[in-house]
């Protein structure tokens, strides 16, 4: 049985991936910016009782470690850290987006990716074992589209730093 931490997992792909290794019968350990939403708690526990619920905003490392130490608390160790958290800025050109979602867009998929896999990778070290997932997305190909060029640049960022970890 795999112990399995997911960032950004309270909607989309991220909660698809939980429910499907909750069916497959790991323990996962869900995190999101807010508080757990106890609907989509029930509606999880349908799969597995083997969950739980981390707050965690993925622009902090002090709450990144947080979740890694509850994940650790729950579980003992974790198999799998799967960077997801993600966030788009509005559908604009880039320079008629606003500092602050610009920002909140670099802070969310790229540094708290990077942020996710410095705690992950340090304490897997220590534990002997654990893969570390970067999710991809748009622009992580080079596939351009219009009016999402911060996400696209965060994604394709994302992926040359996953690529060139896996090398050192």
């Amino acid at each position: 049985m795999k112990n399995i931490v997911i960032t950004g997992s309270t909607r989309g792909i991220g909660l698809a991936m939980a429910q499907a290794f909750l069916k497959a019968g790991c323990n996962v350990t869900l995190s999101g910016r807010y508080e757990a939403n106890p609907q989509l708690m029930d509606e999880l526990k349908a799969y597995s009782t083997k969950i739980q619920y981390v707050s965690c905003n993925v622009q902090d490392p002090v709450q990144l470690e947080r979740l890694w130490d509850q994940a650790i608390k729950q579980w003992g160790s974790i198999d799998c850290w799967i960077n997801n958290a993600g966030q788009n800025a509005p559908h604009k050109m880039a320079h008629e987006t606003d500092f602050k979602d610009t920002h909140a867009v670099i802070a969310t998929n790229l540094t708290g990716m990077i942020y996710g896999s410095q705690i992950a990778a340090r304490n897997m070290i220590k534990q002997g074992h654990g893969q570390i997932w970067n999710m991809e997305g748009l622009g992580s190909n080079n596939m351009i589209q219009v009016k999402t060029i911060l996400y696209g640049t965060t994604k394709h960022a994302l992926t040359y730093f996953t690529d060139d970890y896996l090398r050192g």
